[in-house]
């Protein structure tokens, strides 16, 4: 094998696929990355891809390069990284072996030797189900995984919550996270009609897809197709001219109920500006650090009171100006869950839904039903 590059366009996929390289793992080729050419369509012609995995998640990026000559090679991916970083501007970078044990680097006067193990040794990552995907808006379906992702368990032990529920049925995609004290749920148009399809989406997949997919591309760079496909699920795109995969195991079991979770009901509704509740949440907060702390939101006549104290610190109040007529009513929350929650509303007015101070308090867009969160009080004191 021989090829090409610039370096900032194999520095560009480096960065792409190297997360997906385990800091330790008892497997030595796991430590590498594949850099392979391969077949690509009639109109692309041979590519090079430089691909990486840990078992549970797999990346495969093209990179531009010319091809001197075909094969492909294992590279050790941390002091690969390494030395392109390191390697003079402005000029090509050449990659070449010949017996696939040892890769040579050169770059102008720079030449470096590295170790290689057989890429027959390298895991096969699965190639992308074309006929069994579907395409989505690109920048709607990374909203719909931060909106979401925030309310992912971390606890181990649930292990069905470690991910975002993901289903697609009658032309409607729903996605769902909850770590048992707080929920969040968006629901979107655009499957096609015939696809009925639900997954559990990992964690550590989850933050690839936010890593890696940018909210703005140049002009045929908008969609992503999407392919939950047995026990696993693979995501497509093109960014930056070059096509990126994504393949994930998805988590195994039955994600709970979450319908039940969601209030039906509501004895107090509440519409607040988002920046002014935002901020007097903020400012609350910093006084209700303490492990079990909570931010009180206090409603009487056309006032909201938002407070906080702290034991040993002090305390906070401010009142906001709010449309409101009802009974007197209060309510506490824990104060980074309401913040996550605020923070990823991108509305300018925000609603709240409150039955009383023991019952789950929904959150949502004043202008949208198709978001929602949920969260679970904190016993007043």
């Amino acid at each position: 094998m021989k090829l090409s590059f610039s370096k900032s366009d194999l520095n560009h996929a480096i960065q792409t696929v190297q997360s997906s390289v385990p800091s330790k793992s008892t497997l030595p080729i796991l430590s590498n990355f594949l850099l392979e050419v391969t077949k690509g369509t009639k109109e692309s012609g041979e590519r090079v891809c430089l691909s990486a995995t840990d078992l549970e998640i797999a990346i495969r990026c093209t990179v531009k390069a010319e091809i001197l000559k075909e094969g492909k090679i294992t590279i050790p991916a941390k002091k690969f990284g390494d030395l392109v970083r390191e390697m003079p501007e402005g000029k090509e970078i050449e990659v070449s072996t010949n017996d696939g044990k040892r890769i040579e680097l050169k770059c102008g006067k720079v030449r470096a030797v590295l170790m290689s193990l057989s890429p027959e040794d390298f895991p096969t990552i699965p190639e992308f189900p074309q006929g069994k995907s579907f395409e989505l808006d690109k920048a709607g379906f990374r909203e719909m995984v931060k909106k979401t992702s925030f309310a992912v368990s971390t606890d181990e032990t649930r292990y069905v919550l470690n991910g975002i529920f993901f289903g697609a049925n009658a032309g409607e995609l729903k996605m769902v996270a909850t770590d048992g004290r707080r929920l969040a749920y968006i629901s979107k148009n655009g499957a096609e009609k015939t696809l009925n399809s639900s997954v559990i989406i990992p964690t550590k997949a989850v933050g690839e897809l936010l890593r890696l997919i940018a909210l703005e591309g140049s002009e045929g760079e908008d969609k992503i197709r999407i392919a939950p496909f047995e026990n696993q699920i693979s995501f497509r795109w093109i960014q930056n001219g070059e096509e990126i995969t994504l393949v994930s195991r998805v988590v195994d079991g039955t994600f709970p109920n979450y319908e039940q979770v969601i209030p039906k009901t509501k004895e107090i509704e509440l519409k607040v500006k988002t920046s002014e509740i935002l901020s007097a949440v903020k400012r609350a907060a910093l006084f209700a650090q303490d492990r079990g702390g909570s931010v009180r939101l206090s409603l009487s006549k056309k006032t909201l009171k938002v407070s906080a104290n702290a034991h040993g610190i002090g305390e906070e109040e401010e009142e906001l100006e709010v449309n409101y007529s009802g009974p007197n009513f209060e309510i506490a929350f824990n104060p980074a869950f309401l913040l996550d929650t605020l923070k990823n509303n991108d509305a300018p007015e925000i609603q709240f839904e409150f039955s009383t101070p023991l019952n789950p308090g929904l959150v949502r867009p004043s202008d949208n039903d198709r978001y929602l969160c949920v969260l679970m009080p904190m016993r007043l004191q």
